[in-house]
């Protein structure tokens, strides 16, 4: 349960993603153009989109030193669900607009549509709770618990993905910083206003699963 839980919540985080290794420099040339802050986050965006990772550290202030993928963890039926989860949430639509510029800095406001991902888990956990029931009493070890909930969720979130339309609105403003002659994105992997409205609602999830099971 825990790791499922842990693997969640690195889902919600999964944009502070960039290349392992040195940053590419900023610095701008007087031959190279200089993007505006609204061009630097739709290029930002659709990097994020095509999980081109060196792309999108070109455009982005914050870094880390590992490049997660769901795709790399050892349990199969996990990383199948992550799998269905990344097609959902990376199939998102966004407007931009209201670029307001101050000095070095800028924000540019998102307004994002995407499927209600947070919602999705939650319907699929409280559907579960029988299940759980369930498993306790079949007195089933770690490891094969881990399997049976891996696959029951993998089944229900795909059900519930095939009917789920992309509806879910939110705008947030944010932040860039200009370096070395380049607009950039600000590190917002701890910004939960951004994070959740990107991830379709898995920061309020994460936040709110105690509740599911009072």
């Amino acid at each position: 349960m825990k790791k499922i839980f842990c693997i969640l919540l690195i889902v919600a985080m999964v944009f502070t993603m960039a290349a392992c290794g040195n940053k590419p420099s900023a610095q701008n040339t007087d031959e190279e153009e200089i993007m505006s802050p609204t061009q630097t986050l739709d290029a930002f965006l659709k990097a994020f989109k095509a999980r081109d990772a060196d792309k999108l550290n070109e455009f982005y202030e914050g870094e880390s030193d590992d490049l997660i993928f769901w795709k790399d963890l050892e349990d199969p039926a996990l990383a199948g669900l992550m799998d269905k989860m990344m097609e959902k949430l990376l199939d998102f639509d966004y407007a931009l607009s209201n670029e307001k510029i101050d000095g070095k800095t800028a924000t540019v406001d998102v307004n994002f549509t995407t499927y209600d991902i947070g919602g999705i888990l939650t319907d699929i956990f409280s559907s579960m709770a029988t299940d759980f029931k369930t498993f306790a009493i079949m007195g089933l070890s770690p490891e094969e618990l881990e399997k049976e909930i891996n696959e029951i969720m993998t089944e229900k979130f795909e059900e519930y993905a095939k009917i789920a339309k992309k509806e879910r609105v939110v705008s947030v403003p944010v932040k860039l910083v200009m370096i070395n002659g380049r607009w950039l994105v600000k590190d917002i992997s701890s910004t939960d206003e951004i994070v959740d409205a990107l991830s379709g609602g898995l920061t309020e999830f994460a936040e709110n699963i105690g509740d599911i099971f009072g």
